[in-house]
């Protein structure tokens, strides 16, 4: 034996991983030993909720699991007094409005979940109370910052027409990042200028191309798609409308990094995609547009999500007022 040699075995890499993710799943089998849980998330994807909501979800009960399993409790042990606990818990911990109300959305789920199928009483949720949570407009970019975004992507190259292509999407189209990058060949219905979107929850809706947009999308399937294409694999039908230099999918995280770029170029504050998405909808308002157009555009589930963009436009129609009113 070596003498000065320390006695303590080095760690292997990933053991403190190793070791989180036993604690994690000996709290789950003590919480949930039957399983409810992971049953309530396939019930989520059967209804459409997406995988990055089922992630969410997913770290949301553990957090539960741990918390009931340092208590000796279970699922089934939940009662008013227990969610009533664990959402004071999570109150004190000082999460972000947003975060807490996702939170509790997830225990109300849950909850509801069980008493529908008899493995708890009464749903103990119901009286719940949620968080305030504050309201904060929408950053909506000017008609100028935006027709500067678009010309900052100007280049004629593969992949300067892709992106001009995508943010040409984004903003004439009004698409959520996610949509744009599911977009398939089949998708584009050129000849009629509009576009299949898939959008939240399995909605699909049609959504017109305008001049512009079907400019850029003539351009970038006339030269720009064919040598990114190499490496697309499957039907034409099913392959991606927007690719990768090899050929690949884009990924939303590309999406955004797009816009950073031309942002950058264009000398205005990084936008992201929603901020593009938010563009489109104030400008239509501000131009007379219906909101429940704009609901069905922009693939809203309710009305009420798309009334931001009256608080939104409010300001423009305070500009227009005291620049015309004789008595503003």
């Amino acid at each position: 034996m070596r003498t000065g040699a320390s006695s303590t075995c080095p760690r292997p890499a990933g053991a403190s991983s190793e070791a989180g993710q036993s604690a994690r799943e000996a709290a789950r089998l003590a919480a949930d030993p039957n399983g409810y849980g992971r049953r309530f998330l396939r019930d989520l994807e059967v209804r459409g909720a997406s995988a990055a909501t089922r992630r969410s979800y997913g770290a949301d009960l553990d957090q539960l699991y741990d918390w009931l399993a340092a208590r000796g409790a279970t699922v089934e042990a939940l009662d008013r007094k227990t969610v009533r606990a664990f959402a004071g818990e999570l109150g004190r911990r000082g999460y972000a409005p947003a975060t807490l109300a996702r939170k509790l959305s997830t225990l109300r789920g849950l909850c509801r979940y069980l008493a529908e199928r008899g493995m708890i009483g009464a749903d103990p949720t119901r009286q719940l109370p949620g968080p305030r949570r504050r309201r904060r407009l929408p950053r909506v970019l000017s008609t100028a910052d935006v027709e500067a975004l678009l010309e900052a992507a100007s280049g004629v190259e593969p992949m300067a027409l892709r992106d001009r292509l995508a943010l040409e999407l984004l903003y004439g189209c009004g698409l959520r990042s996610q949509e744009l990058v599911d977009l398939a060949m089949a998708d584009v219905h050129a000849g009629a200028a509009e576009l299949v979107v898939h959008g939240k929850g399995g909605r699909t809706r049609i959504v017109p191309v305008g001049e512009e947009a079907a400019a850029a999308l003539r351009r970038y399937l006339a030269r720009g798609r064919g040598p990114l294409a190499s490496g697309a694999q499957g039907p034409l039908a099913t392959q991606p409308l927007l690719l990768s230099r090899s050929g690949r999918a884009l990924l939303t995280s590309d999406i955004r990094r797009i816009l950073v770029k031309y942002a950058g170029l264009a000398g205005i504050e990084p936008a992201s995609p929603h901020t593009l998405r938010h563009a489109y909808a104030t400008h239509m308002l501000e131009r007379g547009a219906d909101l429940r157009a704009i609901q069905e555009l922009l693939g809203h589930a309710s009305v009420a999500t798309t009334q931001v963009y009256t608080h939104v436009s409010g300001a423009h129609l305070r500009r227009v007022y005291d620049l015309h009113h004789p008595r503003a």
